[in-house]
């Protein structure tokens, strides 16, 4: 029996009811999910040696204890706590996902032990350093979006990281990605980003997005001999240029930017794998009629338009699908 302290009652004045209840599992459960119980502490899990998946997500969690015993465990889910420390994770070496996401962490400490840590997700915390991964070297996956990091930094030695998601900081500059070979998703939206650079020797990369930064010319994507996905949407771009740097993707996002040349477009022809193009929100458009059989007279090899199938009728919700529709949602996705 697992002992819960959860709280029952919050008034709002200070007046917060509490109650320990004992909570009955049985003693060979491999998976214990707990979401939304408004839990603030839990302990004996000498009972349940056995659980590989446990998930406190959406409680009250103010720090993080008593799982010492849980050496079994491979995913851990705090997301959406009050937890203020990496702490006390010292003996679940088996773990292979983490997720503390929405607390109140300032610092990556307290996973060294972790071996065989594959994904990571720190998001929208209070983080301002890039720090204590030097033992995490299996990483796979590493989110730290919507912190105060300045600066990416500490992550040459993650030679197996596969997903890079750094949105929502205040990077300056794409730095520090030299031998990441194997990265194949850079997402740095929301950031204060004003050149494409630092991205030469990532020849792998398949997925990269710069959207909602201060970006004004499309350059520095030479190496990017394996991209699919370009996200420039949200930037401040005022002609389009460089395309030979990309041709290779199947889907380009610069939606709100400043282009107002028609005749830019037609460089997009030599683009033979582009199937989705979005571009609304730029000053070319006019009405939605004109810019849309205007884009499809200039580039017949797009299948997608704004998120629509280029044949969609206005007024019209429940006509079918193109027989290809799918086909093209999977080319986009696939990475």
């Amino acid at each position: 029996m697992l002992q819960i302290e959860r709280i029952v009652s919050n008034k709002g004045n200070g007046d917060i009811v509490k109650e320990i209840i004992g909570y009955t599992v049985d003693e060979n459960i491999t998976e214990l999910n707990l979401i939304r119980h408004r839990v603030q502490r839990i302990w004996q899990f000498e009972n349940t040696p056995k659980i590989e998946n446990l998930s406190l997500r959406w409680n009250l969690v103010k720090k993080i204890e008593h799982l010492q015993c849980l050496t079994a465990l491979t995913h851990l889910n705090l997301n959406d706590n009050q937890i203020e420390k990496l702490e006390n994770l010292e003996t679940l070496t088996n773990l292979e996902f983490l997720d503390v996401s929405y607390n109140r962490i300032s610092k990556i400490e307290g996973l060294s032990e972790m071996k065989k840590l594959k994904e990571l997700h720190l998001v929208h915390n209070k983080i301002t350093v890039i720090e204590g991964l030097e033992e995490n070297t299996s990483l796979e996956y590493l989110e730290l979006g919507d912190n105060r990091i300045r600066k990416i930094d500490n992550l040459s030695h993650l030679c197996h990281l596969k997903r890079l998601f750094l949105g929502a900081n205040q990077i300056r500059k794409i730095e520090n990605l030299d031998g990441m070979t194997e990265l194949i998703e850079i997402s740095l939206p929301g950031n204060a980003l004003q050149v494409i650079e630092g991205l030469d020797t990532l020849s792998g990369l398949r997925a990269l997005s710069l959207a909602q930064n201060g970006i004004r010319k499309i350059d520095g994507l030479a190496g990017l001999t394996s991209l699919k996905t370009l996200d420039l949407n949200d930037n401040i771009i005022e002609k389009l240029e460089n395309v030979d740097q990309f041709k290779g993707i199947t889907n380009l996002m610069i939606r709100k930017n400043k282009f107002d040349s028609w005749q830019d477009l037609y460089q997009l022809r030599d683009i033979e794998n582009l199937v989705a193009l979005t571009m609304e929100m730029n000053p070319i458009y006019s009405s939605d009629y004109t810019y849309r059989n205007r884009m499809k007279q200039i580039l017949p090899q797009i299948k997608l338009l704004d998120g629509f199938p280029t044949s969609w009728r206005q007024g019209d919700p429940y006509q079918p699908l193109s027989a290809d529709f799918h086909e093209v949602f999977e080319r986009i996705a696939a990475l």
